[in-house]
Formats: C-alpha cells, structure tokens, sequence
C-alpha cells in the first residue's frame, strides 16, 4: 500500500528461516525484494476500489492487521484450520477481516466468510513418502492439521498465491494478476 507520506509499505507473514514460526512484517519495497527471495519474480492484483478502501485502514495499523495472526506456521497449512498459518492463508483471512469488520472477529468466521464468498484453495498430490519427508526435514512443514480422510488419500488442501489470484479475479474483488520477472 502506498501511505499519506508517499513511500510504499509491503505487509506480509513470513516464517523465521525454515521454522515453525512466523510473524507479521512492514517492510519498504527495497527492503522487502531485497530478501532472500526464492525466485525474482512479482505478481500483483490491484484491488478495486472498494477493496483498497476497506483494506488500507487494517494494514495501516498494526494491531488491526495482526488480529488473526497465528504464529504457528506451515507452509502447506490446511486452508480451512486454526492450528496454523501460511502467508497467503493470513493475508486472505485479513481481507476477510477488512471486508467485513463487524462480523469477522476470528479466523474461523475469516475463513467462513471465504467459502461464502466462493474462494477454493488449492489441493496439492503429496503422497505419504514426500509428506514423511518434509516433516522430517522441515520445521515450517506439518500436515497433522489436515483432516484425516484428505491426508491419507494425499489430498492436500492449503491457500496458494495461484488459487488467491483466480479467486480474487473470479469474485470481482481485484484486476487481472500482472506478473513481473
């Protein structure tokens, strides 16, 4: 979001380097590409106006734009759980929070909100051995709050920046995704 002063802020969740907690960030657009990105590569969505005026009061404050912040994270998080929290998870759930600030106090009524308005996340094919694995060799990689039935049939449904997009498109809340590499 760009502020009163002039400069542009990035709001985002991000783990502590491959671990299984994370926090909310305000960073410069610098600060915040000068990461250490996994790919260089940007995609945005601007939001309609209707959106941008409902969501830049809750980024602008901090205590807003961390209310259903979980500090829990994991980086394949089930879309529709409170244990934890992946970044694409958090930021949808804001929206959810901005959009609707009387009644979306939790995550739970975030996350109800969501699948009234349409959003789908996305279901990943991660078979037992690949799952096993990266919950052995990564602390920012759990599965145990995936429901059972889903798990064993490897069946993972988690909040992707792909599934965001199209939703966000679909449900008339933002533009096409630009993306910038």
């Amino acid at each position: 979001y760009k502020t009163e002063a002039g400069p542009w802020r990035v709001v985002h969740k991000l783990n502590d380097c491959h671990s299984a907690v994370a926090a909310v960030y305000r960073q410069g657009l610098g600060e915040f590409f000068l990461d250490d990105l996994w790919r260089y590569e940007a995609v945005w969505a601007v939001p309609t106006p209707a959106v941008q005026q409902a969501l830049l009061p809750v980024l602008a404050d901090g205590a807003r734009a961390t209310r259903l912040h979980q500090r829990a994270y994991s980086m394949v998080s089930y879309a529709w759980g409170t244990t934890y929290q992946q970044s694409n998870q958090w930021a949808l759930e804001t929206l959810a929070l901005a959009m609707e600030p009387d009644s979306v106090r939790t995550r739970d009524q975030a996350q109800a909100w969501l699948q009234f308005k349409g959003y789908q996340p996305s279901v990943l094919k991660i078979g037992a051995l690949t799952r096993l694995g990266g919950r052995m060799g990564s602390a920012n990689i759990a599965f145990d709050d995936h429901p059972s039935e889903q798990r064993f049939a490897d069946r993972i449904e988690t909040v992707t920046v792909d599934s965001v997009l199209a939703w966000l498109e679909r449900a008339r809340l933002a533009a096409k995704p630009v993306v910038f590499s």
